[in-house]
């Protein structure tokens, strides 16, 4: 499964790369969740973070580790999470 986080960012450069840090140490720590990176995507979105895990929880799991650790940035105004799944993940036959 993988997870993509697109966000507008609206902090400095360095607060970004803190920002950064924080999710990937995170995810370091989460069996199952493998942080694959930052893109900037070709859309209105001023980043995505890349996510592939072995199932929702363990996307989720990431997710309120931060928010319990941290907080909300208060650097991310406009945010939007999307899931995408294999047949195989949803339970179609083969």
């Amino acid at each position: 499964m993988l997870t993509l986080y697109y966000f507008n960012w609206v902090g400095t450069p360095e607060e970004f790369k803190e920002y950064v840090g924080r999710i990937k140490s995170i995810s370091d720590g989460i069996d199952g969740l493998n942080f694959k990176g930052v893109f900037a995507p070709s859309s209105e979105w001023n980043f995505v973070l890349l996510f592939e895990s072995a199932t929702f929880e363990k996307a989720l799991e990431c997710y309120r580790t931060y928010m319990k650790k941290f907080g909300p940035s208060g650097k991310i105004p406009l945010e939007k999470t999307e899931i995408l799944f294999t047949f195989e993940e949803l339970g179609y036959p083969p």
